[in-house]
């Protein structure tokens, strides 16, 4: 079975990706800003979860780190990828600085060797699906692809809370049909602080309702645009991290009641 994307209103040309997706599902403001280039500041913490799934990768690739090589691998990581060049932005500027980055980051990988790793196929598994008569590019990276006995299941590791998913997953599910011409199996969320987990087996009916929910932003943002106005905003905890936090009194409002 092919799924088909719906029909959307013309416009400039643009890169969906899941996190777009989810943004947009909780406020379309937020979605806006991303759209336009605008991202929140890097926090040490979302630097250590990054690191996190680089290693997380690195053991799935080539087998357990040992503890002795640790701090080495850390910055084999970070200095072979782009995560060196949002050390100074996370405010990481000393050697001094990374060791308690390290100690988190081992933390979330002593967790993860906990996790079955069993049908392991593929990890960062990159996927781009151009839709050139909408006019849009839908992009997304799945964390870990596995093989089980129903087919494939994607696998994203939270280095937090699982916070939600559903948008995100249904998305994964969604690329994955259109960019494979098959649904997976099952799609997963999974906090590896926690230990809590969202799962969930796509239907093609369900891929196709996220595909309208898509082709819906699409064309609502650049509707307002053409319209010289600017997307819904709501408040709610998604807000601490908005790029366009400052400019929003929805967010602040939301911001001050949450502290």
């Amino acid at each position: 079975m092919n799924l088909v994307f719906p029909e959307v209103v013309p416009g400039d040309a643009l890169r969906i990706s899941a996190s777009t997706f989810q943004n947009w599902k909780r406020c379309p403001g937020n979605a806006e800003a991303r759209l336009r280039g605008l991202h929140p500041p890097e926090s040490r913490h979302s630097f250590a979860g990054s690191l996190a799934h680089r290693l997380f990768k690195r053991h799935l690739t080539d087998g357990p780190i040992p503890e002795e090589e640790f701090a080495m691998v850390c910055r084999q990581e970070i200095g072979s990828t782009n995560l060196k060049f949002r050390l100074a932005e996370a405010g990481l500027r000393k050697m001094s600085d990374l060791e308690p980055l390290f100690d988190e980051a081992r933390d979330l990988y002593r967790r993860f060797r906990m996790l079955p790793a069993g049908g392991f196929r593929e990890g960062e598994v990159s996927l781009e699906h151009p839709l050139p008569d909408a006019g849009i590019t839908l992009v997304g990276v799945v964390d870990a692809v596995f093989e089980d006995d129903g087919g494939v299941r994607l696998v994203d590791w939270k280095t937090g809370g699982v916070h939600d998913p559903e948008a995100q997953m249904g998305f994964y599910a969604m690329l994955w049909a259109l960019a494979r011409g098959e649904l997976p199996a099952a799609v997963e969320a999974l906090s590896v602080r926690s230990g809590e987990v969202y799962r969930d087996t796509p239907t093609w009916e369900t891929a196709r309702s996220v595909a309208e929910e898509v082709a819906e932003m699409v064309s609502s943002l650049r509707t307002a645009w053409e319209r010289g106005g600017d997307a819904d905003r709501y408040g709610g905890p998604w807000c601490s991290w908005c790029p366009v936090l400052e400019e929003c009194p929805e967010g602040q409002t939301a911001s001050r009641l949450l502290d």
